[in-house]
């Protein structure tokens, strides 16, 4: 392919599944993109791209070659990153983060307070997937950082581990639990708020509790942490939760916890995203935010 800006084309479609947005993200007119559309689909004697609602969705023969095209792009704008600086000051970059909404309560407030004295003009964008699309989100570049607690992402994920947590136990003040050291017995008996996200590690957790032979009485099952609060804060059920979480909303909504009566369970919360923007001066300065804020002491550089 000799013309660059096609495959410039390729990936504001792919990444948008519209025309009409890649040809905004790219500043050109709506019929140059169809045009450079044209054109790829000449070159590849496929379609590429077909309507589907409101979207362009790739062909099985575009998503197959797809990888190809976004990689050789990536490598001629990383050798280009090497001499492009980022300047924060004056950038008007969106970054969408993959996390959920435990991650937008405990982590985002310090950064985005950064962000806005030092880089008032860049913006942010959360959003949650499930695990299977973060990994694909994160390869062709919808999702610039994937934040929390994520195990299974796939080869050519970069991680950078933040801080670990531990799982507690959240109730109301004067809950009567309150009282005594918590027991297995007691969480046993106990009316539960499980939260279940298939998305995110978190699932893991709940299986070693199972292992564990914490058989719980559940109430209300939700993918949503934030949701239990107002619910905890007026009942006597309880809920398991990080540490983080529960320190945070013991501030906002009066909500105490104790140490959980089983074995030890920690997991890292940590940074996720592709080799493809291992080197982008933007997606290097915001791990270096997050680092910044969430990191250990004497944070480090990511090494190349």
């Amino acid at each position: 392919m000799k013309d660059l800006n096609l495959l410039r084309v390729f990936e504001a479609i792919w990444e948008t599944r519209s025309v009409s947005k890649a040809a905004d993200r790219l500043a050109l007119t709506q019929p140059a993109v169809s045009s450079a559309l044209a054109r790829l689909r000449e070159a590849y004697s496929d379609p590429l791209f077909t309507r589907a609602g409101t979207q362009m969705a790739p062909t099985a023969f575009c998503s197959q070659q797809a990888h190809y095209l976004l990689d050789a792009l990536a490598l001629v704008q990383r050798s280009l990153s090497d001499v492009q600086a980022f300047d924060p000051a004056t950038s008007t970059r969106e970054f969408v983060l993959g996390m959920r909404d435990i991650g937008e309560a405990t982590l985002l407030a310090p950064v985005i307070a950064h962000c806005r004295q030092t880089a008032p003009g860049v913006r942010f964008h959360t959003m949650l997937s499930p695990l299977e699309t973060t990994n694909q989100k994160l390869a062709d570049g919808r999702v610039d950082l994937a934040v929390g607690f994520l195990p299974a992402l796939e080869a050519g994920i970069h991680r950078r581990e933040l801080f670990s947590q531990h799982y507690v136990c959240a109730m109301r003040a004067g809950h009567p639990l309150l009282a005594r050291r918590l027991r297995i017995g007691d969480l046993a008996r106990a009316g539960h708020i499980a939260i279940e996200y298939l998305g995110t590690g978190h699932a893991l957790v709940e299986r070693q509790l199972k292992e564990q032979g914490l058989d719980r009485p559940v109430v209300l099952r939700t993918p949503h942490y934030i949701a239990a609060a107002p619910i905890l804060a007026v009942t006597d059920l309880v809920c398991l939760m990080p540490e983080m979480l529960a320190r945070a909303l013991q501030t906002s909504h009066g909500i105490e916890f104790r140490p959980i009566p089983l074995k030890a369970m920690r997991f890292p919360i940590a940074l996720y995203w592709h080799d493809r923007f291992h080197r982008d001066p933007g997606n290097r300065w915001l791990r270096s935010v997050f680092a910044r804020f969430h990191g250990p002491a004497g944070v480090m550089p990511d090494p190349d």
